[in-house]
């Protein structure tokens, strides 16, 4: 996995979809429920900042690494649904060995 290679918005995004897997995890939720994120709009709250759409395809990007697992969702939506893989879970747990505090000042240096 350590040939992922990722544009700054996707290393962002999937830095903050694992900030709230962990977070979730940490208040109790079981891993199978903290790492389906689900919607869109979900995803999108966690970078509010950015267009749904370019919240979307840089899901589309993590998903295509392998980062995030997408299913189809019922027809009358538009957008796939989200959730950290474990692929996903493996590749941000190298990257910071579970360290909450050296993920957070990560996140700081990526925020734009």
């Amino acid at each position: 996995m350590s040939d992922i290679q990722l544009s700054k918005d996707a290393d962002y995004l999937i830095c903050l979809i694992y900030k709230y897997y962990l977070e979730l995890h940490d208040n109790g939720i079981p891993k199978s429920e903290a790492k389906n994120i689900n919607t869109i709009n979900n995803i999108h709250s966690l970078v509010s900042e950015w267009s749904l759409e370019d919240t979307y395809d840089t899901c589309i990007e993590l998903s295509n690494n392998n980062l995030l697992s997408k299913k189809r969702p019922y027809i009358d939506e538009q957008y796939f649904h989200f959730s950290l893989s474990d692929n996903g879970i493996i590749y941000m747990e190298n990257r910071f060995t579970n360290k909450i505090d050296k993920l957070l000042n990560y996140i700081d240096k990526l925020k734009p």
